[in-house]
C-alpha cells in the first residue's frame, strides 16, 4: 500500500490536473471556437485583459501546482521501494506528459503571448500570433487532458490494495 505522502501527492496531482483540464476544455471547446468566429481583434483585446490581474496569477499557479504535484508523485513513487511493476506506468506517464506540456507552454506559447502583449494593431501579425497560440494550445489541451486521465489512473493505483505484480 502506498504511503500517505504518495497518496497526498497523487490526490494533489489529480485535483490540480483536473482543474487545469477543465480550464483547458473550456478554452478548447468554447473560447477558441468563439474567437475564431469573432475575429482576431476581439481575441487580442480579451487575451490582453485576461493576462493581467487575476489571470496573470491564476493560470501560472494552476499550471505550476499541477506540474509539481504530478512530478513529485512520480518521484515519491520511485523512491518507495514497495511500489513495483505495472503500477508505476500511470504515475510515470503522467509526469512525462506534464513535463512535455510545461515545455510546450514555456518554449512555444509564452513567447507568442509576450509578442502579443507588445504587438501593434497589424491584423496580419495578430492573426499569425493567434494561429501560433491556438495551434500549440491545441497540443497542450490534449496533453493536459491525457495527463489528467493518467493522474486519475495513478490515483486509483495508489489507493488500491497492495501490489499484486
Amino acid at each position: 500500500m502506498a504511503s500517505s505522502a504518495i497518496k497526498g501527492l497523487a490526490f494533489g496531482a489529480a485535483l490540480f490536473g483536473g482543474l487545469q483540464a477543465g480550464a483547458t476544455a473550456n478554452r478548447a471547446f468554447v473560447l477558441l471556437a468563439a474567437w475564431e468566429r469573432l475575429g482576431v481583434i476581439p481575441w487580442v483585446n480579451f487575451t490582453r485583459a485576461e493576462n493581467v490581474g487575476v489571470g496573470a496569477l491564476f493560470y501560472p499557479v494552476l499550471g505550476l501546482a499541477a506540474l509539481l504535484f504530478t512530478v513529485s508523485a512520480a518521484i515519491a513513487f520511485r523512491l518507495d521501494r514497495t511500489e513495483r511493476g505495472s503500477r508505476r506506468f500511470p504515475v510515470y506517464a503522467a509526469a512525462l506528459l506534464a513535463i512535455v506540456w510545461a515545455t510546450v507552454t514555456r518554449a512555444l506559447i509564452l513567447p507568442a503571448m509576450f509578442v502579443l502583449r507588445d504587438a501593434s494593431t497589424d491584423t496580419a501579425q495578430l492573426q499569425q500570433i493567434f494561429l501560433t497560440v491556438s495551434r500549440w494550445s491545441g497540443v497542450n489541451d490534449v496533453l493536459h487532458i491525457l495527463t489528467f486521465a493518467l493522474n486519475l489512473w495513478a490515483l486509483a493505483v495508489v489507493f488500491s490494495g497492495p501490489n499484486m505484480n
